[in-house]
């Protein structure tokens, strides 16, 4: 009976505090909040190599989706260049811009094509749209510079890579002539715009020394529409594009960014030995 009571009691007790624990932490990376000239604050993620940067600068990978993506973007790119010689990978930084809420991110990852609305029942519906050259513009005037100041980075080695609407943007800067030389749209949302994205890069005035990669999974669903990868891939490849169209078997639309980040992060900072 003495037992049954004392343990009674025992449980009765509140439980011993727990130690308060540690949040994991990424070492060599930091984490800031730039404006935009709406007043909208953006959080930017960035992890570096250790070392010193070669002479012409750090490669930057600039990741779009940030919360979700740097984590994974940044140990990708670690593993990967700790065993250069069989991977090809070099060491370079990674910049992920986030967003915020949804509504930002849909404004943001979207270009203006006039009089268009995203149709009733897709994705985004009813939300504002069309911000896209002020979302690529705030990269080159608030972003870019920011960390350029902090780290020296290769102008002539930068990579935008984005995940469906992302995915969409990325494309929407190769065609509107922003400044990097490499690109990837993972299950880019080809739909959005009614064809606009097409036609956009068959005026676009692109030059010389690009490369895009478009991946998408076998079991992507969602809305149709729009040109087709490939279409987009062989009309870049005529004008000169490093173009290049993957399909992920197996996956669907919402693990194809995971599928294809080792990829990504090979485009970006592969080595001069092993493009």
């Amino acid at each position: 009976m003495k037992r049954l009571i004392a343990l009674a009691m025992a449980l009765a007790l509140p439980a011993a505090s727990p130690a308060v624990a540690a949040p994991w932490q990424l070492s060599g990376s930091d984490v800031v909040s730039l404006s935009a000239p709406d007043g909208h604050s953006y959080q930017i993620m960035i992890a570096w190599p250790e070392g010193a940067p070669p002479a012409t600068g750090w490669p930057v990978l600039w990741m779009l989706d940030g919360a979700d993506n740097f984590a994974t973007a940044a140990l990708t790119a670690r593993r990967l260049s700790r065993v250069s010689e069989r991977s090809g990978v070099g060491p370079g930084v990674i910049v992920a811009i986030d967003s915020g809420p949804l509504a930002r991110r849909v404004l943001d990852y979207t270009p203006h094509v006039p009089g268009y609305r995203i149709p009733e029942g897709a994705p985004a519906s009813g939300l504002p749209i069309g911000g896209a050259d002020a979302f690529l513009g705030f990269i080159a005037k608030q972003a870019r510079p920011y960390v350029a100041q902090r780290l020296k980075i290769d102008p002539a080695r930068e990579t935008l890579m984005g995940h469906s609407l992302g995915g969409l943007v990325a494309l929407h800067a190769l065609a509107s002539g922003a400044e990097f030389s490499r690109y990837v749209a993972i299950s880019p949302s080809l739909w959005y715009g009614n064809g606009a994205l097409a036609q956009s890069i068959a005026r676009a005035p692109l030059t010389a020394g690009r490369q895009l990669l478009i991946a998408h999974g076998d079991r992507e669903g969602g809305p149709s529409g729009g040109a087709s990868a490939e279409t987009i891939v062989t009309a870049l490849k005529h004008r000169g594009v490093d173009a290049r169209h993957s399909v992920l078997a197996g996956q669907a639309h919402g693990s194809t960014m995971l599928a294809s980040m080792a990829q990504g992060v090979t485009i970006a900072f592969a080595t001069e030995a092993k493009p």
